[in-house]
């Protein structure tokens, strides 16, 4: 099981990939090059975060200004998780997540199958530059912490198989 949030920053790879072990509390990161790129590896608890740049001709039409990606990899081999249910609930957890204590712009997406095809459509995360702390939920001039936008459009794509 894996999932991915694509981010939007002007932070360097080194800095976000520290920012996000800080906030995570992750042990060290192993600064990994892999072919022409570099990434950052956190392993933990049978987890792997890794925090790379995703090359251009690699990045879907929604997320092509979004040069960044946190993936995180559950390394269970064997378990009776249902590890989809798992993936769905974390991935907008951990994209509100760094919208907000990075201060960076994410976007996640969501699957749907339809017959032979799925459907895909992203979801975008953004910190919201008005949110009062002090001011509680329900009380009046409450704000959330974190903007969602309005999700890009479905649109299909065919099973890998």
């Amino acid at each position: 099981m894996s999932f991915q949030v694509f981010i939007r920053t002007e932070k360097s790879l080194h800095q976000l990939a520290s920012e996000i072990g800080t906030l995570l509390s992750l042990p060290p990161s192993k600064r990994q090059p892999a072919r022409d790129t570099l990434y950052y590896q956190f392993e933990m608890l049978g987890m792997l975060v890794l925090i790379h740049y995703l090359e251009e001709e690699d990045r879907a039409p929604e997320v092509f200004s979004y040069p960044y990606v946190f993936t995180l990899q559950l390394t269970f081999t064997e378990h009776n998780l249902d590890t989809d249910d798992l993936e769905y609930r974390l991935q907008p957890y951990y994209a509100r997540l760094l919208s907000f204590h990075l201060g960076v712009e994410t976007a996640y997406h969501e699957k749907q199958r339809v017959n032979q095809r799925w459907r895909i459509r992203y979801h975008f995360c953004r910190k919201n530059p008005n949110w009062k702390g002090d001011i509680l939920y329900g009380e009046p001039g409450w704000q959330p912490a974190v903007i969602e936008e309005q999700p890009s459009e479905w649109r299909n794509q065919l099973l890998p198989w």
